[in-house]
């Protein structure tokens, strides 16, 4: 079971990770509480891709109180939080699991992935960018009609492991030729290259790495 003892009074956290200047997060909690405090960005709902059996890729919005359900596999895909004006933060994930904790005045949603999970709201321009370059390639699959239908496109999409469609991700844009100037992308092609060969050293790379026409 998830700590939630230490939730400080904020309406959402993303955890840091243990290396420094990562981009990616490996927790993102959303509080979603019964009356708001007003001193921060107070949630009214999130919103989250999530899979449905069999492997349905379906929205779900939770709201407080919340009593539906209290464990959801998350697909792939953009997260919404909204507060009670409509102001919008955004987060991306390639996928995780959903754990709800709902109490009297609050509920708690802890989404943890073992790909990173990015912040879209950051000053940093590298979240903002990987992301994208994941959407684009995931669109240009789909786009492609490996499979006949988008239903079974997000089928067999939300059934792969986070990490390995993160791995497959990497690997595409490694293999990709980035016209110079390099300033045109930013840092973005240069961690590709150091962070697959961190998780080569790590020992978090997958065995096997297809390509994503493969794996797609």
């Amino acid at each position: 079971m998830l700590d939630i003892s230490h939730e400080p009074d904020l309406g959402y956290i993303f955890f840091p990770s243990e290396l420094p200047h990562y981009p990616g997060h490996p927790r993102l909690d959303v509080i979603l509480t019964k009356v708001p405090t007003e001193r921060h960005f107070d949630p009214l709902k999130v919103q989250f891709q999530i899979v449905s059996s069999p492997n349905h890729v379906n929205h779900l919005t939770i709201h407080h109180p919340w009593t539906v359900g209290e464990k959801y596999r998350v697909a792939v895909g953009r997260i919404f939080i909204r507060d009670r004006i409509d102001k919008t933060v955004e987060a991306f994930s390639f996928g995780g699991e959903l754990k709800i904790f709902s109490e009297q005045n609050r509920t708690i949603c802890a989404l943890t992935s073992p790909a990173p999970i990015f912040d879209l709201c950051t000053a940093h321009n590298l979240p903002m960018w990987l992301t994208a370059e994941a959407e684009i390639l995931l669109a240009q699959q789909r786009a492609l009609g490996l499979l006949h239908h988008d239903a079974e496109f997000d089928t067999h999409l939300s059934s792969l492991d986070p990490l390995l469609l993160y791995a497959s991700c990497l690997q595409a844009l490694q293999e990709r030729s980035w016209p110079v100037p390099d300033e045109v992308y930013g840092e973005g092609p240069h961690f590709v290259e150091a962070e697959i060969k961190r998780l080569q050293k790590a020992g978090e790379w997958p065995l096997l790495v297809p390509n994503l026409a493969e794996l797609l």
